[in-house]
């Protein structure tokens, strides 16, 4: 008990008692019906004062359960800051990246947005790991694709078209269509899940003849960096083993 609740019992015990002085000089009430309006005062003054602590003990365990919630929740959201932090940190991030041979070959086509070839490069902190690089048509239908397991930060050995690799190296120049895709799809260090999460890089672009026959130049569009779940990849080399 308070301090403050001694002192509203006494000023309130003293009050009482007045009145019942009074009232027994006036003989309205007699001693045992003072003692029992005494001992009613003091039964409900103390379940008042009982009531309001165990209110109050309440609140104050409401607020630091509420507090140690609150300090639970921060912790949480550090930890997964954190790792987010780390993952990006260690995240690979493929990109195609444009190149021209030569200025003189660029001005045959007559702009300078049109580009030989493309190289695929690790621009992100992290190695890049089960690297699959697709070419798709217009409809997303595969033409053809190649595969690196391990592609470390700042390397850039895929080229399209390869002059080495022929089936990588797909005949656009022979097709009446104009619109490409060309995707990276690929997993870092920490993507393995659960759930296992795959990166995606695409670049659509278009394709120009030139007067060389069997040579094309090529102009790209926006990147666009996606994260995919399993039965959402592309699987370039698995959906070659699956039914039609």
């Amino acid at each position: 008990m308070t301090k403050k609740d001694i002192n509203i019992l006494y000023s309130s015990g003293f009050g009482i008692l007045i009145i019942l002085i009074i009232l027994y000089l006036f003989k309205l009430i007699d001693i045992a019906q003072a003692i029992q309006i005494i001992l009613t005062f003091a039964l409900v003054s103390v379940t008042t004062v009982y009531v309001r602590r165990t209110a109050e003990i309440a609140k104050a365990t409401n607020k630091q359960a509420e507090a140690t919630k609150q300090q639970a929740d921060a912790s949480i959201r550090m930890a997964e800051e954190m790792r987010e932090q780390r993952i990006m940190a260690s995240r690979p991030v493929i990109i195609q990246k444009q190149v021209v041979e030569t200025e003189t070959k660029l001005r045959t086509a007559g702009s300078r947005d049109w580009f030989s070839y493309f190289e695929v490069y690790n621009a992100g902190n992290g190695p890049a790991t089960e690297l699959e690089v697709s070419l798709l048509d217009k409809d997303k239908n595969q033409l053809a694709s190649h595969r690196t397991t391990f592609l470390r930060p700042g390397d850039s050995p895929i080229c399209w078209p390869d002059p080495f690799d022929t089936e990588f190296s797909f005949d656009l120049a022979s097709r009446d269509e104009s619109a490409y895709y060309f995707v990276s799809e690929y997993q870092g260090t920490f993507s393995a899940g659960p759930p296992v999460k795959w990166y995606q890089t695409w670049l659509p672009f278009k394709t120009i003849k030139t007067s060389q026959e069997g040579k094309i130049f090529v102009q790209p569009g926006q990147l666009e960096f996606k994260e995919v779940t399993e039965k959402d990849r592309i699987d370039a080399f698995g959906s070659r083993s699956k039914p039609k």
